[in-house]
């Protein structure tokens, strides 16, 4: 493999970066997707400026990306002709990845510095691992070892349906319901399901963002705890939920932006009780890691381990 250009796009800011022949990443460099007029401007903004000409590339996606147009979900009017995005930018190869299914590819990567365990330490084994991760949306992604290789399984896993399980939950879904119809995980486990949790534990407090619930769950404001709280024991138990359906012996991961700005939330208890209390298979689930994504870039990370685990297999 020589030298691929990797790229993490998101809907409000893009990564960017060079995979060399060994994988490693050279020229990181952000882009806020508000500064450039769509994908293309971004993409010629970061040749020009680091003089990279790479011949390969590998994006991740934070959408769809079947067919040969792929759009944005959340910044649509950013999108990808496949044919042509290759002829302008003299690529011999593109790969475009959803974005959780390029943060699979990174798990085997990831170590003490990329990470940090939730809840107890747990020693992880070999076998599946999962990601996933409460953002814009809830993204769910798996990596599989088969005949001595890594595979992905993508997924719409975060639009599995979501219910009450506890008695002080029934309200808050009977409200939510009110709201949206039906109740998916990505309605409560994501941006906007932290502010619709926080509505519906108390629907006459005023709507946040996220971030500000977070911070004032930090600061330890009692309507903003409660909320936050209830996002992490409903995250631990759709946690719980995928290790039990991949058997993922080789440990979950959570990424995101929304759980790493509730940051010491997910180290309370709450977080792996509620992983665990799958009957009749705690003890299986008392056996499985579940750590926090803490670098900034497994996106890049796993562009970059799929362009050269493609290159490998060539």
């Amino acid at each position: 493999m020589s030298t691929t250009l990797v790229a993490d796009i998101g809907g409000s800011k893009s990564r960017f970066a060079i995979a060399n022949s060994s994988g490693a990443l050279e020229h990181l460099l952000v882009i806020h997707n508000d500064t450039a007029a769509d994908l293309d401007a971004a993409v010629s903004r970061y040749l020009e400026e680091t003089g990279a000409q790479p011949r390969a590339a590998t994006l991740a996606v934070a959408g769809p990306v079947d067919g040969e147009e792929v759009v944005l979900t959340n910044r649509t009017n950013w999108r990808i002709r496949r044919v042509e995005f290759a002829e302008r930018f003299g690529l011999s190869e593109l790969c475009l990845l959803n974005d959780f299914e390029a943060i699979a590819w990174a798990l085997p990567h990831l170590g003490p510095a990329h990470t940090r365990p939730l809840g107890k330490d747990v020693p992880a084994r070999e076998g599946v691992k999962v990601v996933l991760g409460p953002g814009t949306g809830l993204g769910v992604a798996a990596l599989l070892p088969a005949d001595g290789r890594w595979h992905v399984i993508a997924s719409e896993g975060g639009h599995t349906s979501l219910g009450p399980q506890a008695p002080d939950e029934a309200e808050v879904f009977a409200r939510l319901r009110d709201e949206c119809g039906s109740v998916s995980a990505e309605t409560v486990l994501s941006g906007a399901g932290l502010v619709r949790l926080a509505r519906a534990l108390d629907p006459q407090v005023a709507c946040h963002a996220a971030e500000t619930i977070a911070a004032s769950a930090l600061a330890r404001e009692p309507a903003a705890q409660a909320a936050a709280r209830l996002f992490v024991r409903l995250l631990g138990r759709f946690a719980g939920g995928l290790a039990l359906t991949f058997k993922a012996l080789g440990g979950v991961y959570i990424a995101g932006g929304v759980a790493g700005g509730l940051g010491p939330l997910l180290d309370e208890p709450q977080f792996r009780a509620a992983f665990e209390a799958h009957p009749p298979h705690q003890a299986l689930l008392e056996t499985i890691p579940t750590l926090l994504i803490t670098c900034e870039e497994p996106g890049l990370i796993g562009c970059a381990a799929h362009a050269h685990e493609h290159a490998l297999a060539a």
